[in-house]
């Protein structure tokens, strides 16, 4: 297995000024990933304002794009009762979608849906659904494969129903983006992997000690409860061997109370990448 940096990791998850892709794919280079993962938001980095030029940068660093990643389905919920919000959503994924093809990636992560008190639970899973078959379409047509991931969303908790939801979707293009550390306080990684198997498309690493057990948790890889060998060793069997794309931002430090960047954000990419070789290495 190769490993992957989530830009996240160096820049954070919010930023005070547009920060420089090819720079941070160039780090994570530097630092001795295999990979970076891209991100891109409805703001700053908004993919209207990253140019043909721009990619075309962050391709020359040298660096293998696996996969790009973004939160904007969480506010453009593509489960939504409201068409127009999830229309946006649509375009999205399409941009997201050429995005990654502009970058010779495989996988766009995608939220399928975000469960609201307001949405009958039933009108959620059929629009999630409806929304991603449109959105395989485009993504066939561009090579590249739509990751859902499982996030604390209140929607697809059990493996079971995840697994029958990208079952009914029913495209290749439509496969799952597991995240370990998101599981851990909601189920046991060894369901979801052995259920998943033949339709992992990318993995995020991150650990979550489940003694905080809540949204504060979240910990760098090695640091939390996740049994990683037992991980590695079930995604083997599940036939996945690809990118562990690592997540894991300077906030997942339980000490710092404010993180620096860029300093803290190269000190996270450069900690959890020594553990995951480790991890590898047996």
């Amino acid at each position: 297995m190769k490993a992957g940096l989530n830009l996240w990791t160096l820049l954070g998850f919010e930023y005070a000024a547009r920060p420089d892709l090819a720079w941070a794919v160039g780090v994570a280079k530097e630092i001795g990933y295999d990979g970076a993962e891209v991100v891109f938001d409805d703001g700053l980095l908004n993919p209207r304002s990253i140019t043909k030029e721009e990619r075309l940068r962050i391709k020359e660093v040298g660096l293998e794009i696996p996969s790009v990643a973004t939160g904007v389905f969480w506010k453009y919920n593509l489960g939504s009762s409201d068409e127009g919000e999830r229309d946006i959503g649509l375009e999205y994924v399409k941009m997201g979608l050429e995005l990654a093809r502009d970058l010779d990636s495989d996988v766009l992560l995608v939220v399928p849906g975000v469960a609201r008190p307001e949405i009958p639970y039933e009108a959620l899973y059929d629009n999630a659904k409806v929304s991603l078959r449109k959105a395989a379409r485009v993504a066939e047509d561009l090579g590249v494969v739509i990751g859902v991931e499982n996030v604390w969303n209140k929607f697809l908790y059990s493996p079971l129903e995840f697994r029958r939801f990208i079952d009914e979707v029913n495209s290749d293009y439509v496969q799952a983006y597991l995240d370990v550390g998101n599981l851990t306080a909601l189920g046991y990684h060894e369901h979801w992997t052995r259920l998943l198997k033949g339709r992992i498309a990318m993995v995020h690493v991150k650990d979550f000690d489940l003694n905080v057990g809540n949204i504060r948790g979240f910990r760098h890889v090695g640091k939390g409860s996740i049994n990683w060998p037992v991980v590695i060793k079930l995604l083997k069997e599940a036939g996945y061997d690809g990118f562990l794309n690592v997540e894991c931002p300077p906030e997942f430090y339980p000490d710092l109370e404010k993180p620096a960047y860029p300093q803290d954000g190269i000190r996270a990419a450069r900690d959890n990448l020594e553990a995951l070789r480790k991890i590898l290495a047996g």
